[in-house]
């Protein structure tokens, strides 16, 4: 079984309609939490009457956000999503396919996006697999592994082994500085999400990219650069 966590702020329509998707997709047992930084457009409510658990918290950076929601989750497998996401079909049963072996503790999926130009969908979806395969083969040759914080599973043991996400922006190469390499953790390129392509029309593609390369030196070099009030999702 597994808790869905999903940070929100402000997130009405894109929570309408992914949980609407959940729901078509979960088993008995399965649950999802909210955590809201006290949206003022009703996200709550959509969240409540879509069945959903809603934990308040102010606003303190994503990854906070997403520990949070952890820390009230019931399952032993999180499974951590962002509101604006469209989930493949059978996406929460690859999920569970992969955890049916009991020395699997994370699993990570492949982001792909939506944009009103052509263009630059083909240019997100380039970059965004180009991250997910390099990924993948830094674990073939490593251990280490980089999984997307918005399209990424985690046994709870493995999660708070390191105390959850912290808030910095590029949380997901923060965890992956902190968690010790390991052969247990599968990618698939077939466990897709779809996103909106907001993350780059707020700052610009390339700036947008050279935020979080920034933030990934920061994070290698054991700083980090804070994610309070940097809105990633």
């Amino acid at each position: 079984m597994l808790s869905i966590i999903i940070p929100t702020l402000n997130e009405k329509e894109n929570l309408e309609r992914l949980l609407s998707l959940l729901k078509e997709q979960m088993e008995e047992g399965d649950e999802i939490i909210i955590v809201d930084g006290y949206s003022k457009d009703g996200t709550a409510e959509v969240a409540i009457r879509h069945g959903a658990r809603v934990i308040f918290q102010k606003p303190q950076g994503i990854g906070l956000a997403k520990t949070e929601g952890a820390k009230h989750a019931k399952n032993d497998v999180f499974l951590f999503l962002d509101a604006d996401c469209i989930p493949s079909k059978d996406f929460l049963r690859r999920v569970k396919q992969h955890f049916k072996d009991r020395d699997v503790h994370a699993v990570g999926g492949l982001d792909l996006y939506e944009s009103d130009s052509v263009v630059w969908k083909f240019m997100y979806d380039v970059y965004s697999r180009g991250v997910f395969h390099s990924a993948a083969l830094l674990h073939a040759i490593t251990g280490k592994y980089w999984i997307p914080a918005n399209n990424a599973a985690y046994k709870k043991s493995l999660f708070f082994s390191v105390n959850g996400f912290r808030s910095v922006i590029c949380e997901d190469t923060d965890m992956m500085h902190r968690l010790p390499p390991s052969k247990n953790v599968k990618y698939d390129h077939n466990l897709v999400l779809i996103l909106s392509d907001r993350r780059f029309k707020e700052k610009g593609f390339f700036r947008t990219l050279a935020i979080w390369l920034l933030s990934n030196l920061s994070i290698l070099l054991g700083k980090g650069i804070s994610g309070k009030g940097y809105r990633k999702t």
